[in-house]
């Protein structure tokens, strides 16, 4: 498979590309003066690299938002990757066959229902874009989806800058999703890569490395930001992009379930596991059932 039949790639920002897996995951390329970074390097289905050198001619390297196999995929690709210490265990170990076999069952389970969601979009909504219209699988993906393995990865803590040369991302530990998440603050620009810690599809807080208390943390640091971030860039779902101020509908919304304030009602991952869904005007978010 050609990687132009595979990704989605266009111009957010100045020296900013969303480097898209329609249906399944964003990557995020920014590019600095003298080096650019992968904010994540996909699910590794089909090689990212090629996408990330028709777009830039500065040396690439990885920064991770987290060790989840969705987002690691191409490490093996590149030189240089970075993560949370959290999350350098997970990425040394490698992906589980097993979790790529629930994800293909889930992928499909996604491009089945695709065609009639287009047409009830076509007809009525006019929501869906390239962005996020999932394509046809690589041919063979269930054995030929094999992430080879991680270079040793550099750590990234709070505080940290990533130095691109006129451009600096600042490193935000923002646990909750897993114990090593990170978002990256251009602070210049008013950008925030917001990981998994922010979407605005499901967000998942699930998962037995999901902490709500640390969640609900993050989420209000991030809310403390809003004024001065212009673009939330995001990794899931059909709007990747949102405005700064979507960072206090989250918060918001964690405030309300650690208050006690919604309605769970059942609902299943995308591993197909059962889960409790607290469904807010913005959002929702995955709890264990």
């Amino acid at each position: 498979m050609e990687w132009s039949d595979w990704f989605r790639t266009r111009p957010v920002a100045r020296g900013v590309w969303l480097v898209a897996e329609p249906g399944h995951v964003n990557s995020w390329l920014v590019e600095g003066a003298d080096r650019a970074v992968l904010v994540d390097s996909g699910l590794g289905m089909v090689p990212i690299r090629p996408v990330v050198e028709a777009l830039t001619d500065r040396p690439v390297d990885v920064v991770h938002t987290h060790a989840h196999v969705d987002h690691v995929g191409g490490d093996a690709e590149f030189e240089r990757v970075a993560i949370h210490p959290a999350g350098a265990a997970t990425l040394r170990a490698g992906t589980d066959p097993a979790e790529r076999r629930r994800y293909l069952a889930y992928a499909r389970r996604l491009l089945d229902a695709a065609p009639a969601y287009r047409a009830l979009d076509a007809e009525f909504f006019h929501l869906l874009s390239a962005d996020a219209d999932p394509r046809p699988l690589p041919d063979g993906v269930d054995g030929t989806w094999a992430p080879g393995p991680a270079p040793e990865p550099d750590p990234l803590v709070d505080g940290d800058v990533v130095d691109l040369g006129g451009r600096a991302l600042r490193v935000l530990h923002t646990p909750g999703h897993t114990p090593d998440s990170l978002c990256f603050l251009d602070e210049h620009a008013g950008l925030l890569f917001a990981g998994d810690t922010v979407n605005t599809g499901p967000i998942y807080a699930q998962a037995p490395e999901a902490d709500l208390d640390a969640f609900a943390a993050s989420t209000a640091r991030l809310a403390a930001l809003a004024d001065d971030v212009h673009l939330v860039l995001m990794c899931h779902f059909g709007r990747g992009v949102a405005e700064g101020a979507y960072l206090r509908d989250v918060a918001d919304a964690f405030a309300a379930l650690r208050a006690g304030e919604v309605v769970l009602r059942p609902a299943r991952d995308c591993d197909d596991d059962p889960v409790r869904e607290a469904v807010f005007d913005a959002c929702s978010i995955y709890l264990s059932s």
